[in-house]
């Protein structure tokens, strides 16, 4: 088996470690050792090749944080079959597409709320005479369709193990992931063999950990928390899986010793929230990887205090394996104590990425000029499946365009300053959404904020803030808009603010603002005014 291939060397690392505990899922404190790991992955891949899954299937799963993720996620890849991994959290609408999108062969899933969805699109296929399997897997309290094959882990145990399993290449897809879709419908990112190999040699440099670690992960293992495992797996790690509430995460980091996790900003601040009021020892914390959005200065401050100088920051793409830049802990530190304005930055590139800016011309900008972002390293995406035109979009001259505008500072952080599509021009200006908020988020009353630009008459497009207040503090509209209008340009102040007791959340913790706009722009035919 190739070790140029992220399936050589998950087979490879799945036997180094043996007897050492590879995977804990919380909710039912279940242990699998890596032995135990290796066999019922080898035991569940067999069952999927008894129902016909082999070399290029296409093999969706939508899965939530358990075991199971882990055994059939890697039981698809062991099998040499293409992983379509979908949000359980995903609409209707959005998993319809991606099936659709993807030619899916297979389903794997465990979620009632897509049942509906999963077995029209079976139905549709058997019309098209072409033939779906769904596997509904029990133990989730689920009463799936009498056209599901039902089975549990358990019964899955009587199958006979093939005797051996096809090997892939590097140029093989090993994955079809689909874009989070703030703007759109999802388009689906193909990952190759020796591409996920390559960001699995780059996670070693970037996240250093190993077999003495112990790593807790509660958000949704479809994104980048999956990553995270992977590479925890592959160093002998004990991979501790959970779905997110404050307290419990805070429990689970003191009673397990938790060395290492991966979080998004909006999480940290409801477990700052938590541990103010109940106490937990927090000590054995080394890193706390955090990715999404840049953080809050003072609420860094109050994460820095409670779990000492542990956090380091991730800037990356679904195209990219979400590997591009990193803000490690020591400049996490310098930041606060010198007031250094990079802490607002997303790091610096990764080792094995390069970055460039450039202008509409194409031409590299000088420092602190704003530009696209474009990158290189060995594993970015093959393309958009089925899409060459969004390909050929994307990818020139071995450059990805990640469509978000940033810029470079004399030191070489990297700034993310908007998306290229999410602009407001108000009056003729452009008015960056990331830099607005920044301002709003200096408010001491302000815990977070959205900037979206609404359609306007008068001003083309009206620069609106939603606003969450701290519990039980109060802040006028005139009060925010006077506070903005003493800390930048007047084109950039918000005409309108919206106060909320929270904002509506994607599936990775990022700020929907489709949902924000929604309302706004609902009867115009385009998203711009």
């Amino acid at each position: 088996m190739s070790i140029e291939t992220i399936q050589g060397y998950m087979d490879k690392a799945l036997r180094r470690f043996e007897e050492h505990p590879a995977v804990t899922f919380m909710s039912t404190n279940e242990t699998l050792t890596y032995r135990e790991l290796r066999k019922e992955i080898d035991k569940i891949a067999s069952f999927l090749v008894s129902l016909g899954v082999k070399k290029g299937s296409h093999v969706a799963y939508l899965i939530p944080n358990s075991m199971e993720f882990v055994l059939f996620s890697q039981a698809v890849a062991r099998c040499g079959a293409t992983s379509i991994p979908m949000g359980v959290k995903l609409g209707v609408r959005e998993v319809a597409f991606i099936l659709n999108d993807s030619d899916t062969d297979f389903v794997i899933m465990a979620t009632e709320m897509h049942m509906k969805t999963v077995l029209k699109y079976v139905n549709d296929k058997k019309e098209q005479q072409q033939s779906v399997k769904v596997i509904g897997l029990a133990g989730f309290n689920l009463q799936y369709p009498e056209e599901f094959i039902t089975i549990s882990r358990q019964e899955i145990q009587k199958v006979e193990n093939v005797s051996s399993f096809p090997d892939m290449s590097p140029e093989d897809i090993s994955m079809i992931s689909y874009t989070g879709g703030t703007t759109g419908m999802p388009k689906g990112v193909m990952h190759s063999q020796g591409g996920k190999a390559a960001a699995l040699i780059a996670s070693f440099i970037e996240f250093p950990m190993d077999d003495r670690d112990k790593v807790l992960l509660t958000t949704p293992l479809q994104h980048s928390a999956g990553s995270l495992m992977l590479r925890a797996l592959a160093g002998g790690a004990h991979v501790y899986i959970d779905t997110f509430k404050a307290d419990t995460f805070l429990k689970t980091v003191q009673e397990k010793r938790i060395t290492v996790t991966f979080t998004v900003p909006t999480i940290i601040y409801r477990i700052i929230d938590k541990a103010k009021k109940m106490k937990f020892d927090v000590s054995s914390l080394r890193s706390i990887h955090y990715g999404s959005s840049p953080i809050s200065s003072e609420r860094l401050k109050e994460a820095i205090e409670l779990f000492g100088p542990v956090f380091v920051q991730q800037y990356g793409a679904t195209e990219a394996n979400v590997l591009i830049t990193r803000m490690h802990k020591f400049d996490h530190v310098r930041a606060l104590e010198t007031g250094a304005k990079f802490l607002q930055s997303c790091g610096k590139p990764c080792l094995m990425t390069q970055i460039r800016i450039i202008d509409d011309g194409g031409q590299d900008v000088k420092t602190y000029e704003k530009g696209e972002v474009i990158l290189k390293s060995p594993y970015l995406m093959e393309g958009y499946y089925k899409r060459p035109d969004l390909t050929s979009e994307a990818i020139k001259d071995g450059w990805f365009y990640t469509g978000d505008i940033g810029q470079f500072d004399e030191e070489g952080f990297l700034y993310i300053v908007d998306r290229k599509k999410d602009m407001i021009i108000s009056g003729g200006m452009n008015v960056y959404s990331v830099e607005v908020e920044k301002v709003v988020n200096q408010h001491p009353a302000v815990v977070m904020s959205a900037c979206i630009g609404v359609p306007d008459p008068d001003w083309g497009e009206l620069v609106t803030v939603f606003v969450v207040l701290h519990d039980g503090v109060k802040c006028s509209e005139e009060e925010m808009v006077e506070f903005c209008k003493a800390r930048t340009s007047s084109y950039m102040v918000p005409k309108k603010v919206y106060f909320k007791e929270n904002l509506p959340l994607t599936q990775i913790g990022k700020i929907d603002k489709k949902e924000l706009k929604k309302d706004f722009w609902k009867d115009k035919e385009r998203q711009i005014n």
